[in-house]
């Protein structure tokens, strides 16, 4: 009798875990920060001196949110021309089908996504994600500015679309305004990404087999 009862809880366990509802998407977040210096000088302040976040909103879409923790007088500008040097950009191993600023200090009309890449100066690789700011002094990404960004991809998600580029960079930035040197090339030193949520069904499994142990200890 007591070994029907010990099987019993296992299967409704085991029946819990498989009929539990599942999410139509694994939502992907995930953060980038720019805290080494490539080379030139050294932005005032400590890192990390810009921060990225990635949240997934829908199976193709997601919010990109840009962040500066910039000290006055460090500023971003970039991207005067298509051809010119970026503001900051990324790299996004899925290609996106449209952009949209929705709020904050948005970027200007040559900013977003470019297969061929941006031009990232002295730091190698492709960045196909690309902002900048200006021209002009009262249009710059400054200390404590920050912007929203809606994205879409082509296709749905299957990862995090911020992924390492050839050289081994997710992103780099170029900062101006440096008293000491003019300006520096700085670059991602450090990634954080979040387990996608189904790890919950994962524990939920491990307690079946807990109770299931547990039973069996009781039993002996």
């Amino acid at each position: 009798m007591k070994k029907q009862v010990i099987f019993g809880l296992v299967f409704a366990a085991a029946g819990a875990l498989f009929a539990a509802p599942t999410p139509a998407f694994a939502t992907i977040t995930s953060s980038v920060s720019l805290n080494t210096v490539f080379t030139g000088a050294t932005p005032a302040g400590t890192p990390p001196w810009l921060t990225a976040t990635f949240m997934q909103t829908g199976s193709n879409t997601g919010t990109l949110t840009l962040t500066s923790n910039l000290t006055s007088p460090n500023f971003l500008q970039g991207l005067a021309s298509s051809s010119g040097a970026v503001g900051w950009a990324f790299y996004l191993d899925q290609s996106l089908s449209g952009i949209t600023c929705s709020s904050g200090t948005c970027g200007n009309s040559n900013s977003g996504f470019n297969a061929g890449g941006f031009n990232t100066g002295p730091v190698g690789g492709t960045f196909n994600l690309g902002f900048g700011w200006g021209p002009g002094s009262s249009h710059r990404f400054v200390a404590g500015s920050s912007a929203v960004y809606d994205l879409t991809f082509s296709s749905a998600l299957t990862g995090n679309p911020f992924a390492a580029n050839s050289a081994g960079f997710m992103s780099v930035a170029h900062v101006q305004g440096i008293t000491v040197g003019g300006s520096g090339w700085i670059v991602n030193g450090a990634t954080s990404v979040p387990e996608p949520a189904e790890l919950g069904m994962f524990g939920l499994g491990l307690l079946a087999l807990g109770l299931f142990a547990g039973l069996r200890r009781r039993r002996l």
